[in-house]
């Protein structure tokens, strides 16, 4: 039988990779038995969850805004070609 800290070590190596089935079998033996390490295993994938969500929306954000530079750069550079044609 796992220990609660065995188990918070396969619950986070389990986010990385896939676990052999045998310690998936005893990993899901203690979850069903332990309140705690079941509530531990569901805040790390919340956690998990939100650091992935979140981090997608940082490089939609950043693709926006390089498209925006971009375009204000593009913007600059029009009007000092302008001002260089005057």
């Amino acid at each position: 039988m796992l220990r609660c800290k065995d188990v918070s070590k396969l619950v986070s190596e389990s986010l990385d990779h896939k676990l052999p089935l045998c310690k998936r079998l005893n990993l899901w033996m203690h979850l069903c038995m332990c309140g705690v390490c079941w509530g531990f295993r569901k805040a790390v994938l919340r956690i998990h969850d939100e650091a992935h969500q979140h981090g997608a929306e940082i490089e939609h954000d950043s693709a926006e805004q390089k498209i925006k530079l971009f375009d204000d750069s593009r913007e600059r550079m029009k009007r000092t070609l302008e001002s260089h044609q005057s």
